[in-house]
């Protein structure tokens, strides 16, 4: 309906803008008087008539030009009353259908039922003429339901639509207020459940937008249906929770965590299920579990293990059995994909002192999806208990062994010599710096001694609970640099190119100090050493097998100061090359996802890449990509360079099931390769999951403003009744205003009587 607009008052009024100032105009005018005075017509020379003629006509002039230098504007105003706008927006969502009202009736039925008592009393406000009602509903989106002067309130029976699967109460709310902007409001009347479920964009909180109209001084009134607990929603079994690796080695055991929420089913059994994808695609149970429910809603942890038999990616399912009277089942599953990869290199790593360099070093392998590294601290204090037994450990068949800062007394003598018999048979070893690192840490003097590459000493014994002991080891800072006799192996390539290399490492800041290795060995090869020619990284071969030296524990000064990639390729480098795997393999695709997991109208970071066997990534290849649905409809997606990898982000994926990604990389002069990589689309019920009504979003909603409130259904008519009976008035003023000073009027009167007089004054012989 048109808003109405009757005029109340009219004002007109005559405003001055005077040039430079009052007394700029006063000097002036006494200028002129002054002029007109002194200067009149020769008294003579024409009679009395004439003269007068000639004064008025100057004086005009003079006034004029004095009304110039004043500008006067005339302005008007116009005082006028708007008719008020009252918005109503009634919830239309699927909880709204839930039977939890007085005599089985649903809470759509119990609000309909509401807005027909107010029905009169919505009739009388309207032919009032003061306010205005427009009725919204809304469930995801917010639609006018154009009513009439005798049924303001047409909403009709409950009917499913393709947005009742959602209830976005605040984007709703904001779409009313944006389509009524430049109208005065009355109030606001939300009535819902106050249950907000809504996925992205549409889940902007009420609460602000409620603030917004409270700012604005305009009332808003809630009015709750439903219960907290309806009987429409008594017994419910969800998976809220899947937790699991991105990846898995094969016929290694993977835990699988999740937890399990169990609503209205006390004391019963519930089966909880853990499905897994096979090589030819079905879904297998490979593990189940018991859980029993109490009597209040509670959520259960549950954790089952799985063990892969083949390669490649697998989907995941935990899920739960439906329950006799479950409502909705949609929320009972949850699923996920894993990535079963080869057992690829196996990585021992000891260590004495949780140490930062530690805690980066295993970051840094871990990433690394082709390593498999198991990490067992040692800890100094409960030494009384040294040596330790690892001999059902070294059974496992490693590639490379690490050894942190630990003393060689944490280790027994039969686990010593079985270390240096798999390296003699061709795995790795790599010794790394600390405070009991070496000889500080009585290696030379045990069988370990003989893969060292320096001469043991004996008296370089470092005791513990006692001051560290300084000519052990070399102070900081230290430039690690590599020797140009042997430094262009492939553990410090840090760039494509030589010089790019040796850029890397003049860039790398210092390192904060480092173990004194001593003499070397004639075997053996100072990879890298420090500005003065000091060994830091020292190789040797044993056997078959390959052993380093490594004086430093403090490259994690790389990571932290913006050397992130040459710290993981150091140290990925390093391990390759103690596994024999430096410069064999070819180039390696790969396809990451930010999630595995997500709901609609998310998005999914992705970052791809071709890499060489020492983790460098292949420049010159070239990416393209495609995401393809459920249904099997198939997209591009545009990939941006990032580094030496690509990126791009997934999007605009509201069909629910599992998608797929597929990246080809082409390199040239060889064929292209492609890798894919699945995510699945959540799509809960977010409407009758947990259907409970929440009337303390209501309550916010109306304390946010003044003069609303909470009410209850049957209050609705009383809200209309004061609007009608204590209308708000809307005036609004409206201005006019026309200048005088500067329009072609002025210009032509100015110069009408200064042309007039000078006509005169001619034609009477005057001039």
């Amino acid at each position: 309906m048109t808003p109405l607009v009757a005029l109340v008052l009219e004002e007109l009024s005559l405003d001055f803008d005077p040039v430079v100032s009052w007394w700029f105009v006063a000097l002036v005018t006494l200028a002129l008087v002054a002029v007109l005075v002194a200067v009149g017509p020769d008294r003579s020379r024409v009679p009395a008539g004439r003269r007068l003629t000639l004064v008025l006509l100057r004086t005009g002039a003079f006034l004029a030009l004095v009304a110039c230098l004043l500008r006067p504007t005339l302005v008007a105003t116009r005082q006028a009353r708007q008719q008020g706008t009252l918005l109503i927006l009634a919830d239309a969502s699927e909880s709204m259908t839930v039977v939890d009202g007085a005599a089985g009736r649903t809470r759509f039925e119990e609000m309909t039922a509401a807005l027909a008592a107010a029905r009169p009393a919505a009739v009388k406000l309207v032919a009032d003429g003061d306010v205005d009602i427009d009725v919204w509903a809304f469930d995801r989106e917010a639609r006018p339901v154009a009513g009439t002067a005798e049924d303001p309130f047409p909403l009709g029976a409950w009917q499913r639509g393709g947005a009742s699967d959602q209830t976005a109460i605040g984007a709703a709310l904001d779409d009313a207020l944006r389509a009524t902007a430049g109208r005065p409001l009355a109030g606001v009347i939300v009535l819902s459940d106050g249950a907000q479920h809504a996925y992205p964009p549409r889940d902007q909180p009420p609460q602000g937008v409620a603030r917004k109209l409270g700012d604005a001084a305009v009332p808003l009134w809630s009015v709750t249906f439903g219960q907290q607990r309806g009987g429409g929603q008594g017994r419910d079994a969800a998976v809220t929770n899947l937790a699991v690796g991105e990846t898995v080695y094969l016929k290694n055991t993977l835990e699988v965590a999740g937890r399990v929420r169990l609503d209205g089913l006390a004391d019963r059994d519930v089966v909880v299920k853990l499905l897994a994808e096979t090589e030819s695609g079905t879904m297998e149970e490979v593990a189940r579990t018991i859980v029993r429910g109490g009597p209040q809603v509670n959520e259960e942890a549950v954790r089952l293990a799985w063990t892969p038999k083949a390669l490649g990616e697998r989907k995941l399912s935990l899920v739960v059995e439906p329950q006799e009277g479950e409502v909705v089942l949609t929320n009972n599953e949850l699923s996920t994909f894993v990535e079963v990869v080869d057992g690829g290199l196996r990585v021992l790593y000891l260590e004495g002192a949780l140490r930062v360099e530690q805690r980066f070093l295993r970051r840094v392998l871990a990433a690394s999806p082709d390593m498999q590294v198991d990490f067992e601290w040692i800890d100094a204090a409960g030494r009384r208990n040294w040596p330790l037994n690892l001999g059902r450990k070294l059974d496992a068949g490693y590639d490379v062994f690490l050894i942190g800062d630990l003393d060689a007394s944490a280790l027994s003598p039969q686990d010593l010599g079985a270390i240096v018999a798999k390296v003699n048979a061709g795995a790795g070893i790599g010794f790394l710096g600390g405070f009991h690192a070496f000889e500080a840490g009585g290696w030379g003097s045990t069988a370990i001694g003989q893969l060292l590459p320096f001469e043991a000493d004996k008296l370089a014994r470092q005791p513990f609970d006692q001051p560290i002991r300084p000519g052990l080891h070399l102070p900081g800072p230290l430039k690690m640099v590599p020797d140009p006799r042997f430094g262009g192996v492939s553990i410090l390539r840090l760039g494509p190119t030589d010089q790019e290399t040796r850029a890397a490492w003049q860039a790398l800041p210092p390192l904060e100090g480092a173990n004194d290795l001593g003499r070397l060995l004639p075997s053996a090869k100072p990879l890298a050493v420090t500005s003065d020619g000091r060994p830091l990284l020292v190789a040797r071969e044993f056997g078959e097998g390959r052993v380093l030296a490594f004086a430093a524990d403090s490259t994690w000064r790389w990571a932290m100061q913006g050397g992130g990639e040459q710290h993981r390729r150091f140290w990925r480098q390093m391990v390759l090359w103690l596994a024999k795997q430096d410069d064999s393999g070819s180039d390696s695709l790969w396809v990451r996802l930010a999630q595995r997991r997500v709901s609609p109208g998310a998005t999914i970071p992705l970052d791809t890449g071709l890499s060489k066997p020492d983790g460098s990534g292949v420049a010159e290849a070239a990416f393209e990509a495609v995401m393809t649905s459920p249904a099997g409809v198939s997209r591009p997606l545009r990939l941006a360079r990032k580094g030496e990898s690509y990126a791009g982000v997934l999007a605009d994926f509201n069909e629910p099931g599992d998608w797929k990604v597929t990246v080809q990389a082409t390199k040239p002069g060889s064929p292209p390769v492609a890798r894919s990589a699945r995510f699945t689309v959540v799509r809960q019920d977010l409407e009758l999951a947990s259907p409970r009504a929440n009337p303390l979003l209501m309550r916010q909603l109306a304390e946010s403003t003044e003069g609303g409130g909470v009410r209850s259904p049957e209050e609705l008519s009383e809200i209309l009744d004061d609007l009608r009976t204590k209308p708000s008035a809307y005036d609004a003023q409206e201005q006019w205003s026309a200048t005088l000073w500067d329009k072609w009027p002025m210009f032509l009167l100015m110069a009408g009587l200064l042309c007039s007089e000078w006509f005169l004054r001619k034609r009477w012989g005057l001039v």
